[in-house]
């Protein structure tokens, strides 16, 4: 008898899986993987905020709405222009991934809110879809994508996974939001597989913009997918793997599909951001501030001689010392330590075109040496920094961070996280906090309590409603 190769399991795991995922309704979703949901939605939604200053943003947003079409959706900014679905998720999605602020996924490299969540709110508004089907898709597709990364891991970051699963992320979360059969879900998701473009990983670490539209681009395709699952145009359930291993080469850990479904959910193990910049540097950026507490006057830099930083293999990718836009400064370690010892922190000021301009900044790129941890350490500590400031006097000053906080082994605390909403989105979006505390209290309750019912689109208004008493 002829033995089921590594892709028939391949084909046979996401069978199993999204037949799994469409059986789910909201009361098979824990109350607390519902609340973590709700992080994600409100966390992803203050991210798309705080870059609608940002020039290329702005001008991306005006020719989407000078273009039109006039539509529901909202274009998560201050005016809450209205636009069509699709062109309003494609405003939202280069957005949120603008200012490295959206919510990540820990246990694979995938920023699976990213890629779904744009469309999925964009046609929930615009046809006023109830938030327990938000809830209900929004989790479900993040599981299936983030399994999808799990499964299909790269030792190399060749591709950047905003490249390659984000087709995949958007058309299971409208798929999810459509209520498609298992079967449609599937042809549609495997067709998607076959629909992620050419983003390489280096256009991050150089300082590409291009890279912030690759999760926008993936909804024409998410989309494109669905579509041509209904009228008969498929693939195979085998696709994602002939895509991703066969043809890419990634590492394949089929068991991932289909492993502790419905107790390891997805959302879970996502991480949070206060820092402005690649996760990859964030625990980087806490040693450097354990350094700066215990000695505040080495803040600026002025006689550190050299920052000293062993770190893991994907910081070690970090390597720019000349990034040319804050992109580029985002994903460059050198300029992730220098802006936290000159500034004290790692927030959006760290990551700005100012300083990337500051001159102490720009002399204390140079003086960073990396070089690779010894041993790689088992997951959560897998991304950890060694640092050691030098002092032209030759003092010696060291910290070292095995786990940045954000993830599910070292979470920020739900005010903690409130707090950055807040703080991104008082002014352009004055009522998003509270909505979304609204909502988050909501999901200790059942699907029967009538609440639920309540229209996606009308949470969208109380998010850009006044304050009371507030100045008109």
């Amino acid at each position: 008898m002829t033995q089921p190769t590594l892709r028939d399991a391949a084909g046979l795991g996401v069978q199993k899986l999204i037949e799994w995922a469409t059986q789910q309704e909201l009361d098979n979703i824990p109350t607390e993987v519902r609340q973590q949901t709700v992080m994600i939605i409100g966390d992803d939604l203050a991210a798309m905020l705080s870059a609608e200053t940002e020039p290329q943003v702005m001008a991306s947003q005006a020719m989407q709405i000078s273009r039109g079409p006039v539509g529901e959706a909202s274009v998560i900014r201050t005016d809450r222009a209205k636009l069509a679905p699709l062109q309003a998720a494609l405003a939202n999605a280069l957005a949120a991934s603008w200012n490295e602020l959206d919510e990540g996924y820990r246990k694979a490299v995938c920023h699976a809110g990213l890629y779904t969540l744009p469309i999925l709110l964009a046609i929930a508004e615009s046809e006023k879809i109830a938030i327990s089907e938000v809830l209900r898709a929004s989790t479900l597709s993040y599981e299936v994508t983030a399994r999808f990364a799990r499964t299909w891991k790269f030792s190399a970051l060749t591709i950047h996974p905003h490249a390659l699963f984000n087709a995949v992320g958007a058309a299971a979360a409208v798929g999810f939001l459509r209520r498609l059969p298992a079967a449609q879900m599937q042809d549609a998701i495997c067709n998607a597989s076959t629909l992620g473009v050419v983003g390489p990983y280096n256009q991050a670490i150089r300082g590409s913009l291009i890279r912030n539209a690759w999760a926008a681009a993936g909804i024409f395709n998410g989309l494109q997918a669905i579509d041509w699952a209904q009228a008969g145009v498929t693939s195979l359930p085998a696709t994602p793997h002939d895509v991703y291993h066969e043809t890419l080469h990634s590492e394949a850990h089929i068991d991932e599909l289909t492993k502790d479904l419905g107790t390891d959910w997805a959302v879970s193990s996502g991480y949070h951001k206060i820092n402005a910049c690649c996760q990859y540097a964030h625990s980087s950026i806490e040693a450097m501030r354990e350094i700066l507490d215990q000695h505040p006057e080495l803040q600026g830099g002025q006689g550190v001689s050299q920052i000293e930083l062993q770190t893991h293999r994907l910081g070690m990718t970090l390597t720019d010392t000349q990034p040319v836009t804050t992109l580029g400064a985002k994903f460059s370690m050198p300029h992730a330590l220098a802006a936290s010892l000159v500034y004290g922190h790692g927030g959006a000021e760290a990551f700005s075109t100012q300083s990337m301009q500051d001159e102490r900044v720009a002399n204390m790129r140079q003086k960073v040496a990396m070089r690779l941890v010894e041993e790689e350490l088992p997951w959560p500590y897998d991304r950890p920094a060694f640092i050691t400031l030098v002092t032209s006097e030759g003092q010696r000053y060291s910290a070292n961070c095995l786990s940045a906080r954000g993830g599910p082994d070292r979470p920020f605390t739900d005010d903690e996280l409130w707090q950055k909403i807040e703080a991104l989105s008082q002014r352009p979006a004055p009522g998003l906090t509270q909505a979304m505390q609204a909502l988050h209290s909501l999901c200790t309750q059942n699907s029967h309590n009538s609440a639920w019912s309540t229209s996606w689109h009308a949470v969208v208004d109380q998010m850009f409603q006044p304050r009371p008493n507030s100045a008109a």
